[in-house]
This record gives C-alpha cells, sequence and structure tokens, in this order.
C-alpha cells in the first residue's frame, strides 16, 4: 500500500512524521474551537469533531492546548 500522507508544501511521502523530513512543514492540522487535531489530509477544510474552518498548527502547539 502507497504511503497516503504527501506534505502539503513540497509533495514527499512523509509516513507517520510530524513533519516533512524534506522541508520541515508541519503536517497536522488542528481545531482552535475544540482542540482535535489530526494528519494532514488534502481535502479537509473544516474540523471533523465541531465543523470549525482546519488550520495547520505544529505539533507542540497542539500538545499544549491538550495541556501536555
Amino acid at each position: 500500500m502507497a504511503n497516503p500522507f504527501k506534505c502539503p508544501n513540497c509533495g514527499v511521502s512523509t509516513g507517520s512524521h510530524d513533519y516533512c523530513p524534506n522541508c520541515g512543514e508541519s503536517l497536522t492540522l488542528g481545531c482552535e474551537k475544540c482542540g482535535t487535531t489530526w494528519k494532514y489530509w488534502e481535502d479537509v477544510k473544516f474540523c471533523p469533531n465541531c465543523g470549525t474552518k482546519a488550520q495547520k498548527i505544529g505539533v507542540t502547539s497542539a500538545a499544549k492546548k491538550r495541556g501536555y
């Protein structure tokens, strides 16, 4: 099975990394309203949990939102 995750910035297959190993782009999308995070999927524009517009966030920012 081919790797479904590709960097939105450079197009390199990323595996399960949190950042692109080629260009450093964050590969996490998140919701400012409910704090849900998920891996980058090209077609996801809104949070699958609450419907708020999705935005790119770094893993560190997401972890802070969750209190880690």
